[in-house]
């Protein structure tokens, strides 16, 4: 099984979750898969969807503004993706963009998880909020338990 796991995000204070779950996850002892990929992306628009390419199950972690607390770990079925239509963060052609493309097209993975983490603030140069940094933490253990099951 090959499975890629994306981080998306920016340099910009909480927008940093999904690149700090990826180096989190780097740290942790994994045994599951056969072949793990771990990839940080800044935006990466219809381009996400070549990353989908020979994976058997993809996931994606990024920052989401939806009015929920700080830190609150969201998992997104293919049925929520219309409601946050506003995309997780601010990305431009935003992820939920990429994923409807994706689906149009018949290109999305056998298996797909997106998790978001709800942020505060994505000021340009500011570290992430420990709200943020708790639920990086959180959601880097269950995704590393999700791998060491096989996924």
């Amino acid at each position: 099984m090959r499975v890629r796991v994306i981080g998306i995000g920016s340099p910009s204070g909480d927008d940093q979750a999904g690149w700090r779950v990826i180096d989190a996850l780097a740290t942790r002892a994994i045994a599951g898969p056969d072949e793990i990929f771990l990839e940080k992306l800044d935006r990466p628009g219809a381009g996400l969807i070549d990353r989908f390419a020979g994976a058997d199950c993809v996931v994606l972690v990024d920052a989401m503004c939806s009015g929920a607390t700080p830190g609150d770990i969201h998992n997104l079925s293919r049925t929520d993706w219309a409601a946050y239509r506003g995309g997780l963060s601010s990305h431009g052609f935003g992820v939920f963009d990429a994923l409807a493309l994706a689906q149009a097209l018949l290109a999305l993975p056998p298996r797909l998880e997106v998790y978001g983490i709800e942020i505060a603030s994505s000021e340009p140069g500011a570290r992430p909020g420990a709200a943020v940094c708790s639920a990086v933490e959180r959601l880097a253990d269950r995704l590393a338990g999700l791998l060491n099951g096989g996924i």
